[in-house]
């Protein structure tokens, strides 16, 4: 009886115990239970980091490196090592903000964001990467006024991968590793605080070059060179050129180190003057620079190209003088463009610039008074004046190429006024060129057009080959220097440069080479080509779906990949994963490796690799394949490890390593690890008919934990065709159009139909497609009717005006850059290029297809202002007062028509702005109001005071401050 007593005790015990244990489990559960996902609110952007350096990969594939940046603040270098996947976080600073000027490539857009440039030492021993200012540093010094040389610096980050050890060096301009030759590292110091150059000019005096040896003691490790402007590294680390730019002249020249050698540096040339465009040869065995240190003192400079022997202790001499022979007197060795060598070295190509005027002196004495500014629009100019000033830098900078033979010294010149763009062959035996003199004129209203021109580089001879070539023709040389290349009327042809002979590849082919997608009315693009292979007698070109090996000589033709593409309804891309070794110019595709496609279904828009080779007679084989976005990014220099990125709209682009075979593929970074306290939506790939019956795509972006039994609020978001990135993930940042991430995740629906086009409808067709869309959706029963919404900016922009001109299906609009009036819009000026207008309607995106003066009524026709009458829907627009693309009084005529008519219209103009939003406050302001804007609309939200009141121009300032304030105490967030 005892015994059980005590057995009974015992039980009791052990489930107290058990009962005590699961009690604590269970409190520790609910204590790290995940906490409930929320909605993304604009608080959040700026916090979002992003991988924004292109990912690098050490050289013997066991690094891999890249920066994890937010939009706003302080970021990392992110160190894996691939084969632990242990990772190293070093903080690199903050990000500079986005340049408001112009990109030199087009100046219809914004100069990119600067990002941190990231190199790994050829040994894989270390990494070194750009260091920013910290945030916090750099607004406190903004806002103390400190003056620019005294803002904190730029640095370098270099971290031992060994150990881990990082190193700060401060105050660095730029930096250099050498290709191959172990761990060197070169950089040049910022100026000194009170000696930092003007922002606005180039600089005339150098400063600190560092040389290090990242392996040797820290007592022996650094070497300091004092003023250097430039400098160069040789691939195999064994020399170091630099220039010197010194307040005191007879220091100038240019020198040579060898890294780990101490006697003193060498001068290759040296005396008062500039050393410029230093520029080495295939082999590295020669180079040759530029310098005007012959004719100091000369209006304009003049300078001279210098040849050098990479031999110890050997000076350079002169090549190429202002008196040489053949070079004429109009002018002069370009010191702004780098000479080429010839792949063998034997003949160099030269660029030459015209000499220009002495300016007048008495230009220096004017006051304002007395200056006269004013331009002559002359009916006989080949350009406008907006776009003659657009392109005066880059005529002032010009190459006129000539090509000289280093064994017999003579000279030709290719290019002058009469053929100013010539391109000339890798052997430097012959050029072609293109001029476009007879066509500029109709540049206004048509497209770019050349005549194809080949040139003899041993006498100068010239012969037309075609005329009038659109601006699409793709020219390319073959890189054995016997074959051109170009596209032209939906065709490839070839050129024997031997003969004159041209070819049409294409001609008897069963294919389309020509983009059977687009539907304005210029020149038709082609599909693209992946180059030339490296033998030079094949072009590899692709069609809607296949790739094509096309023969110079005019041999048959073969689809390298047997038609698969097109029988899948599968577009595929070659990806050359060949390794290439840092400042290696292997030229074109080897034919002897394995091909590695990128496929894409055309419907679904899922991804994947394939693989095939040039002798194969099989379908290509599938290696990968997922329903995402996924693209194929570098390479290990020395190793069989690949690197790739995979995203969906709801799946961060993270990276992936793999190998050639891809039969791994590894996740390495997680990005993703962002989405999961919010809320976010899915993408859905689905179609409908347009009002012609015609079957098109459209992608519908659903909320977060969608419930088909509920009645959703949508937004519909239109550009021209939007169904190809339904895999693109969309990080939440602020702009001028609607966020897709931020809005599925506050509950809206978002509704990116496809448009087709009819020639002189570009409004019309925009009708027949949004609004079948719309009922698509409508008839699946989980659309709130009365809370539809539409948006778009630019091309969006219009065809959201015109659609409120024609329906009152939505509820709230919002439309950015809108061309109101095609009639005053089509000779108006796109202030980012200085190109007038007309080309567009005529030839391009606006797709009328007639001049004004022949059709003006289809101008009239699809103007939203000449029916604004009909507008019942409340309007917000967005127009800036220096949009570079569309003029700001396009929008000013719909809001000032709208006003008289008493119809509900706001109109935002961010003073200074461009076409698209720059400034990071302008951006939040007005993704933060349009957010406001359509969820008083479509969500029942309160109106705004902006909206109810208006903005006062005299508490403008105050008004964006409270405005500002009461975003960040009550965030935007609901779902419906």
């Amino acid at each position: 009886m005892n015994h059980f007593k005590t057995f009974r005790m015992r039980i009791a015990s052990i489930c107290l115990l058990l009962c005590a244990a699961f009690l604590t489990v269970a409190h520790w559960q609910v204590a790290h239970a995940e906490s409930p996902k929320h909605p993304l609110s604009h608080q959040d952007f700026d916090s979002w980091r992003s991988i924004s350096t292109t990912p690098v990969l050490s050289r013997d594939g066991r690094w891999l490196a890249y920066a994890f940046m937010p939009l706003e603040g302080d970021g990392d270098l992110i160190i894996r090592n691939l084969t632990t996947g242990q990772e190293q976080r070093v903080p690199i600073g903050a990000l500079p903000p986005q340049p408001l000027t112009a990109s030199e490539e087009n100046p219809d857009r914004a100069s990119p964001r600067r990002e941190a440039t990231i190199t790994f030492t050829s040994d894989s021993h270390f990494v070194i990467c750009t260091r920013f200012p910290a945030q916090e540093e750099t607004l406190r010094a903004k806002r103390e006024k400190k003056p620019a040389a005294e803002m904190p610096r730029e640095g370098l980050v270099v971290i031992a991968l060994d150990n881990g050890n990082v190193s700060q060096l401060a105050s660095v301009k730029n930096f250099q590793v050498p290709a191959r030759g172990g761990a060197w590292l070169a950089y040049r110091k910022e100026p000194a605080a009170n000696a930092s150059p003007p922002v606005t000019k180039p600089e005339k005096t150098g400063t600190d070059l560092v040389l290090m040896d990242l392996t040797a003691p820290a007592s022996s490790a650094e070497r300091t060179f004092t003023d250097v402007l430039d400098y160069w590294f040789s691939r195999d680390a064994h020399t170091l050129v630099f220039s010197v730019s010194s307040t005191s002249e007879t220091r100038n020249g240019l020198f040579a180190v060898t890294p780990g050698d101490s006697t003193e540096p060498f001068a290759l040339a040296s005396g008062p003057g500039k050393y410029l465009q230093f520029t080495w040869d295939r082999e590295q065995t020669q180079a040759v620079f530029a310098t005007d240190r012959d004719a100091q003192g000369s209006m304009p400079a003049q300078f001279s190209l210098y040849h050098w022997l990479r031999k110890p202790n050997t000076e350079a001499t002169p090549l190429i003088t202002p008196k040489t022979t053949g070079l004429p007197s109009s002018l002069g060795i370009n010191s702004e463009a780098a000479p080429i060598f010839s792949q063998d070295g034997k003949r160099l190509s030269i660029p030459a610039a015209r000499i220009q005027p002495v300016p007048d002196k008495r230009r220096e004495t004017l006051i304002d008074e007395e200056k006269v500014t004013a331009d002559l629009w002359h009916w006989r100019d080949d350009f406008v004046p907006t776009l003659q000033r657009q392109r005066a830098d880059k005529e002032r900078k010009r190459a006129y190429w000539g090509v000289l033979d280093l064994a017999s010294r003579r000279y030709v010149q290719l290019a002058d006024l009469t053929l100013p763009s010539v391109t000339i062959a890798d052997s430097g035996t012959h050029a072609f060129g293109l001029d476009d003199r007879p066509y500029r004129r109709r540049f206004d209203y048509d497209g770019i057009f050349q005549d194809l021109h080949l040139t003899d580089a041993t006498n100068g001879e010239r012969r037309l080959l075609v005329k009038e070539l659109g601006e699409k023709s793709g020219v390319r040389w073959s890189h054995n220097s016997r074959w051109i290349a170009f596209y032209h009327e939906k065709h490839w042809h070839s050129i024997d440069a031997q003969t004159g002979a041209i070819k049409n590849l294409t001609q008897a082919l069963p294919a389309f080479f020509a983009d059977e997608l687009v539907d304005y009315p210029g020149e038709i693009p082609s599909y693209g080509t992946a180059g030339w292979t490296r033998d030079g007698d094949s072009l590899l070109v692709y069609d809607r779906y296949d790739m094509w090996q096309l023969f110079a000589d005019g041999s048959p033709a073969r689809c390298l990949t047997s038609g698969f593409g097109r029988e899948n309804k599968i577009i595929l891309r070659l990806q050359n994963i060949e390794q290439v070794d840092a400042g290696d110019d292997k030229r074109g595709i080897n034919t002897a490796l394995p091909l590695l496609l990128r496929g894409e279904d055309e419907i679904t828009r899922a991804t994947g690799f394939f693989r095939t080779s040039f002798d194969s007679t099989e379908k290509p084989a599938r290696l990968l394949w997922q329903d995402k976005n996924l693209r194929y990014l570098n390479r290990a220099a020395d190793a069989d490890v690949l690197l790739f990125s995979a995203s969906r709209f709801d799946e961060f682009p993270d990276l992936y390593t793999s190998n050639a075979q891809l039969d791994r593929f590894e996740k390495v970074s997680n990005g993703g690890a962002q989405l999961g306290p919010f809320l976010w939506g899915n993408a859905e790939m689905l179609s409908y008919r347009n009002a012609d019956g015609i079957e098109l795509p459209a992608v519908l972006y659903k909320p977060a934990n969608f419930d088909p039994s509920k009645k959703y609020p949508m937004i519909v978001y239109l550009y021209e065709r939007l169904s190809q990135v339904i895999h693109t993930f969309n990080p939440p940042v602020p702009s001028a159009v609607i966020n897709l991430s931020h809005y599925t995740s506050n509950g809206y629906l978002v509704l990116t139909p496809d448009i087709r086009y009819t020639l002189g409808q570009p409004g019309q067709s925009a009708v027949k497609c949004v609004l079948p869309a719309v009922d698509e959706i409508v008839r699946r029963g989980f659309v709130n009717e009365n809370a539809i919404g539409i948006q778009g900016h630019s091309w969006g922009g219009y065809q959201t005006a015109y659609l409120l001109t024609q329906t009152h299906r939505f509820r709230a609009a919002e439309a950015g850059a809108v061309v109101a009036n095609m009639t005053s819009a089509y000779s108006g000026i796109r202030q980012g290029s200085g190109r007038v207008r007309q080309f567009q309607y005529e030839h391009y995106q606006s797709r009328i297809g007639k001049p004004l003066h022949e059709a003006p009524h289809l101008y009239v026709e699809n103007s939203p202002v000449f029916h604004a009458e009909r507008i019942e829907t409340p309007l917000l627009l967005l127009h800036n007062d220096q949009d570079d693309a569309v003029p700001f009084a396009q929008g000013l005529e719909l809001f000032l028509t709208l006003r008289r008519l008493g119809k509900e219209c706001y109109l935002l103009n961010y003073n200074n702005e461009f076409h698209g939003l720059r400034r990071r406050a302008d951006q939040r302001d007005f993704a933060l109001r349009m957010n406001q804007f359509f969820d008083h609309f479509l969500k029942d939200s309160p109106k705004p005071d902006w909206m109810e009141n208006g903005i006062p121009f005299s508490d403008r300032e105050e008004e964006k401050l409270r405005f500002r304030d009461a975003a960040v105490s009550s965030p935007a967030s609901a779902q419906p």
